[in-house]
């Protein structure tokens, strides 16, 4: 079982086989992500679903006066509520929406993890007469077993999530897979991304320093965020630079997988100047300095691993590959193009508005390289 919805759902079917009559559960799991604060689980008559909550739900009424909130901050272990008239109690305005639906009895139980936090699940039940002396005993005796499952799906969803906002899904996939030794590596061929902000030493020094992270920070999302959108891998901030790629699959028919990389680059690209615009304007109504940037664009193979020191290495692509994209992102201030790729990409996408813009001696590039961008016209 790979998932939480699987697993509980799995409990769940297993608990109605062995005389359990309960008609909906759900699991509430905090986890770390940054993004999200928690997710819940709910099963309801053989499906499950999942659902996340952003870390403004500690705030939400919603959440503050449901019965969730008095277990997961510890302040309660076990919260049972009849909600079948007469013994309907008004404390918790979720109740009064599942009694209108006919449930008669709610049971909410702590998940106390290793670490000490305070997850839960809750039960609930149409049976008349709600649950049994008996129902509540047996759950009670499963508390402790669910919480250890629950934990270790809690630290594999922690780890994936971690491994994927720090590292990039593409390369978590390999460090957890095994693949995590310095020097552990393979040739690939890919499209390489490689933008950076203009004027960053200006706007370093002219704003403060939340003023100029918020920059960056609106400067990644249109950038790298169009990356990540269209199925590319983000490897490296560096600075106010970031490094990409768009892998080439090699199990699949070269020319077409080629081709379909530089497409999505390509994608991402464009997107990336739509987003830069919009959040621009919204930056010049707030009287914020706008950003602008340059994106090299090349095609061809790298090294794919990892590098650095025996205690401390990254995934990261090296290669006279990723050097040329580098290269040619610089020359975006020359061309005052936003966007410049090589002919390796531009070949790719005959159909495309190429605008040649000469052939170019690059430093540490033995022959001249043609570049190109997007006819405006």
């Amino acid at each position: 079982m790979a998932t939480p919805e699987a697993a509980l759902g799995e409990l769940c079917e297993r608990l109605r086989s062995a005389g359990l009559d309960f008609d909906r559960a759900a699991l509430f799991l905090g986890t770390l992500h940054p993004q999200y604060a928690g997710i819940e689980v709910r099963w309801t008559d053989g499906s499950a679903e999942r659902f996340v909550g952003g870390f403004d739900i500690f705030e939400d009424p919603q959440f503050l006066d449901s019965p969730v909130a008095p277990i997961v901050n510890g302040i309660e272990r076990t919260i049972r509520q009849r909600i079948e008239p007469p013994n309907h109690n008004d404390g918790y305005p979720i109740l009064r929406d599942l009694a209108k639906e006919g449930l008669t009895d709610y049971l909410i139980f702590s998940l106390p993890f290793s670490d000490g936090s305070h997850n839960a699940m809750s039960v609930v039940t149409r049976r008349p007469g709600g649950f049994t002396d008996h129902d509540l005993s047996e759950i009670d005796k499963l508390r402790h077993p669910i919480a250890t499952v629950s934990e270790i799906f809690h630290l594999q969803r922690t780890a994936e999530n971690l491994m994927n906002a720090y590292v990039g899904p593409l390369s978590s996939r390999r460090v957890l897979a095994g693949q995590i030794q310095r020097g552990d590596s393979e040739l690939i061929d890919a499209v390489i991304w490689f933008s950076d902000l203009r004027n960053s030493t200006h706007l370093g020094e002219t704003l403060d320093a939340q003023a100029f992270l918020h920059l960056l920070n609106d400067y990644f999302e249109a950038t790298a965020g169009a990356v990540i959108a269209h199925g590319g891998e983000v490897l490296r901030f560096i600075g106010d630079a970031s490094l990409a790629v768009f892998p080439v699959p090699a199990q699949s028919d070269r020319a077409t997988a080629r081709r379909a990389a530089c497409e999505a680059a390509l994608a991402a690209a464009v997107a990336a100047e739509e987003r830069a615009q919009n959040i621009n304007q919204i930056r010049r109504a707030n009287r914020e300095p706008v950003f602008h940037y340059g994106v090299g664009l090349h095609l061809g193979e790298v090294l794919y691993g990892n590098i650095g020191t025996p205690e401390r290495v990254e995934f990261s692509v090296i290669g006279a590959a990723a050097n040329l994209a580098a290269r040619i992102e610089g020359l975006t201030k020359t061309a005052k193009r936003a966007l410049v790729v090589s002919n390796a990409v531009a070949a790719e996408l005959p159909n495309q508005p190429w605008e040649s813009l000469g052939n170019f001696a690059l430093p540490g590039v033995a022959d001249e390289v043609s570049l190109f961008g997007l006819d405006a016209t």
